[in-house]
């Protein structure tokens, strides 16, 4: 009987014991009001700061704003005047037979424009210069098969120019070349 009464006595322990621990029971119950008042009087005096510096970050974004939208219209306005005294400046240079010194954009670096003749036959693809009497040239299939590019570039390279002079001619050639390959097959 010692036995059961030692039960009993622990079942009724934990019985009597809270489910709660103090240390949760104390973080559970409800605040006092003087703290929240207290601390809301503290919120409110931090947060007029914030509002304020607020009011002044959008403040300065619009002026911000408003002064990028200035500078963009007192450039366009710049560039225009440029243009019109650079057109004016360009004809009497051209009129007088002198060369302007001011070429603009990308005029000094700009190839003439090359279009290509290209038709197949049955031994390879003939391919011209349009407008160049001379550079009529048969490339055999062979060659076409080994390489594309090196075909196009061999062909650029006597008939146009070498490519630091005439940039990718060969490369708009052997896209010519490709597309008469896949066509007729």
């Amino acid at each position: 009987m010692a036995k059961k009464a030692k039960k009993s006595c622990v079942k009724a322990q934990k019985a009597a014991k809270p489910a709660v621990k103090p240390e949760q029971a104390k973080q559970r119950e409800p605040k006092s009001a003087a703290k929240p008042k207290r601390e809301a009087a503290d919120l409110d005096a931090l947060r007029k700061p914030v509002l304020d510096a607020n009011a002044g970050l959008a403040k300065a974004q619009a002026e911000a704003t408003a002064l990028v939208e200035k500078g963009k219209a007192l450039l366009a306005q710049s560039r225009s005047a440029f243009r019109e005294a650079l057109a004016a400046y360009r004809q009497a240079c051209h009129k007088a037979g002198v060369e302007c010194e001011f070429e603009g954009g990308r005029t000094g670096n700009v190839s003439p424009k090359v279009s290509f003749v290209v038709e197949k036959t049955e031994k390879g693809i003939r391919v011209a210069v349009k407008g160049k009497p001379g550079s009529e040239e048969l490339i055999p299939l062979a060659a076409l098969k080994t390489s594309v590019g090196k075909a196009a570039y061999a062909y650029t390279d006597k008939h146009v120019g070498p490519r630091e002079r005439v940039g990718n001619k060969g490369g708009t050639l052997a896209n010519r070349l490709r597309a008469v390959l896949e066509e007729k097959r």
